[in-house]
């Protein structure tokens, strides 16, 4: 679960990276949650707590299908930035998975 700290700070870093380059526009602030709570979230994961891998992984699918549907309208957030959120949410969401199902496999194997 370690190796997910690293892509969810720098998904929390793109989300602040999105609020600057927009000039901190009010339409924009709500980006600021999201970088708060993955901080959060990246501190107890790398003290290895299971409910923070499981609630990381259910704000990186709805942070994927939030980021995707912005495509749709007015961005809120440079394309670059928005593609990076996407990207470094995939790849902490993968790392979760895989972390999670390796745990399940080592309990059931005992």
């Amino acid at each position: 679960m370690r190796f997910a700290v690293i892509p969810l700070i720098i998904s929390a870093a793109l989300h602040i990276v999105g609020f600057i380059l927009v000039n901190f526009a009010w339409e924009s602030l709500f980006l600021i949650f999201p970088a708060i709570l993955y901080s959060v979230l990246s501190v107890f994961l790398f003290k290895g707590k299971k409910w923070a891998a499981w609630l990381t992984l259910l704000c990186m699918v709805g942070g994927i299908a939030g980021t995707c549907i912005e495509f749709m309208g007015p961005l809120i957030a440079p394309m670059p930035v928005l593609a990076g959120i996407i990207a470094s949410d995939a790849a902490v969401a993968g790392l979760l998975v895989r972390a999670l199902w390796r745990d399940r496999k080592t309990r059931d194997s005992k």
